[in-house]
């Protein structure tokens, strides 16, 4: 009996990790907001607000990650001047839980809840550590 119960509990898990992973590669995620902290200053604005500082049609402002079922995943923009930097790099995901860990930036994991992706990053130009939590909304293919 005991045997059927392990069995049947490594059976649900795996299921669960599919269930999760079509969540990620059946959709586009598309940004949806970007805060900044403590608020940043450029030119005469200052704010929390990421996206708005860098404006509506800047690469952040318009950033989507599609994820593939062979553990690929592209992040792209169309935003002004994004297509200067083109990556041939393969990139790569793999989850671990609720954690999306993506090669091209290991060390900030992203955190799947619903329909949304979580990422945190931090930055210090000039010397002040900021903080920016992405946020990314699943949207249909």
């Amino acid at each position: 009996m005991r045997k059927i119960i392990i069995v049947l509990f490594i059976c649900v898990a795996a299921a669960c990790k599919k269930d999760t992973d079509k969540t990620l590669t059946a959709k586009t995620w598309v940004i949806e907001s970007a805060t900044v902290s403590p608020a940043m200053t450029l030119g005469a604005k200052t704010t929390t607000n990421y996206i708005e500082l860098m404006g509506p049609n800047s690469c952040v402002a318009n950033m989507m990650i599609n994820f593939s079922t062979d553990g690929t995943y592209s992040m792209s923009s169309n935003g002004a001047l994004c297509d200067m930097y083109v990556s041939t790099d393969i990139k790569t995901w793999k989850r671990d839980g609720e954690k999306v860990i993506l090669s091209a930036n290991g060390t900030s994991p992203m955190l799947l809840k619903g329909n949304k992706l979580t990422q945190t990053t931090s930055n210090a130009p000039g010397g002040v550590i900021y903080t920016i939590v992405y946020v990314y909304k699943a949207q249909s293919k």
